[in-house]
């Protein structure tokens, strides 16, 4: 009887500990109650972060007609972060919730999203913001809260100023690195090419035009640029051939690439092409073909390009591939495509920074962003062989390299290296 009563008496105690963890409230940075055996770890935390949960943010186009475009990357994160939270017990103990809002691609709205994701939701951080002008919007206020931004889908050069916005990481090659890449390459390949330029007269396209412009050493004998907003890019690729352009340098969004290849074909024009990786080859395919993928890999095919992620079609036999298509389906992901396993890539990178702030003891806004800057070396399963993160406090973006590559007949990239070239 004793015995019993002894155990009754534990059991309450315990159940009282529970209860006034639970009532615990955000706030300054406290350690979290003490973890048991198959618990959760005692960390230091102030937001976002209990016994059973870390919070983190998404901002992502998901209306509109750019939603078409860029939406798998979300469902293909939350896939992989269910399939952490099913299979792998979480993180720290904890499990991920994964919270996400419409930013419509637009500076005010996406300012509006991470407020309440800050101030309501009060996440832990925000991960994968996509698209430049929305990460623009929002940038300024996010460091201000001293939020960690991390790992933003825009390449625009700007992330890596990290004076300016301490709390923001870049996640894919910036473009003037891309563009340099670019520029080296097409110095190895095409030393007397007669380059015609195509960019979109924004952020995006000034530092893809800049980085190549910086490394090639050949004759440019024309540029012309376009407007994000613009419906008909006819009259530029028409003074791009008039220059005598044997090679079209496109740093240019899907849209206006496929724009770009039905003038050729309409033409009768058929110059070498080099385009940015923000083109996923079937998908840029499928827009030229004007719905029509197999019609549009005839215009696309040959065309040179980067990347730095497995290619779902070229490596499907990879058991790399092959997991992230049971990670994908299983955990109501997106349709298999560059886009899922760059989401995938990711959410890798995500659950590698968590990992190593718990490992720290401390899961705080200022530790998650010590976490990520002292990875070195790292590489996420679906990145390219020779491919790996390396960040730092003053190297504030995660990938500085890309395999070039040639576009095939069935749109898989064929690499045109033995190694990938590096701009670190």
């Amino acid at each position: 009887m004793r015995l019993k009563r002894a155990w009754l008496v534990l059991a309450a105690l315990l159940s009282l500990g529970l209860v006034l963890a639970a009532c615990g409230e955000e706030g300054p940075a406290s350690p979290t109650p003490g973890a048991t055996p198959g618990g959760p770890r005692q960390v230091k935390t102030d937001f976002g972060v209990t016994d059973t949960e870390i919070k983190i943010g998404h901002t992502n186009v998901l209306s509109g007609s750019l939603a078409a475009v860029y939406q798998p990357v979300t469902p293909a994160l939350q896939a992989y972060f269910e399939y952490v939270n099913r299979e792998k017990g979480g993180v720290c103990g904890r499990r991920i919730t994964f919270i996400f809002e419409d930013s419509q691609y637009s500076p005010t709205v996406a300012r509006e999203k991470v407020t309440k994701l800050i101030e309501q939701d009060r996440v832990l951080a925000l991960v994968g913001d996509l698209g430049t002008p929305a990460v623009t919007g929002e940038v300024d206020y996010v460091n201000e809260q001293r939020v960690p931004l991390l790992y933003v889908s825009t390449g625009a050069s700007k992330w890596g100023d990290y004076q300016r916005w301490p709390w923001t990481i870049g996640f894919i090659p910036d473009y003037v690195s891309e563009g340099r890449i670019l520029g080296r390459f097409a110095n190895e390949r095409f030393p007397n090419a007669k380059v015609g330029i195509l960019y979109q007269n924004d952020d995006f396209g000034l530092d893809g035009r800049n980085g190549f412009k910086q490394e090639f050493r050949g004759q440019i004998v024309a540029e012309q640029s376009y407007e994000a907003t613009a419906t008909d890019i006819s009259s530029q690729m028409a003074n791009l051939r008039a220059a005598g352009a044997d090679l079209v340098y496109l740093y240019a969004t899907p849209a206006f690439s496929a724009r770009a290849f039905q003038y050729m074909q309409q033409n009768n024009w058929r110059p070498q092409v080099m385009m940015s990786y923000v083109n996923p080859p079937v998908l840029t395919a499928q827009l030229a073909g004007g719905g029509n993928a197999q019609a549009g890999l005839q215009l696309v095919r040959g065309t040179i390009s980067t990347n730095y992620i497995l290619d779902y079609i070229a490596d499907a036999d990879k058991p790399e591939m092959k997991e992230h298509v049971r990670i994908m389906q299983t955990y109501g992901g997106p349709p298999v495509q560059s886009l899922s396993v760059y989401g995938q890539a990711l959410a890798e990178l995500v659950v590698e920074t968590l990992k190593r702030a718990c490992d720290a003891g401390d899961l705080t806004r200022q530790g998650v962003l010590r976490a990520a800057e002292s990875i070195r070396g790292f590489r996420m399963s679906v990145l390219l062989p020779g491919i790996t993160v390396n960040l730092g406090p003053r190297d504030h973006f995660a990938i500085q390299a890309l395999m070039p590559t040639e576009i095939q007949a069935d749109g898989t990239p064929r690499p045109l290296r033995d190694q990938p070239i590096s701009i670190e």
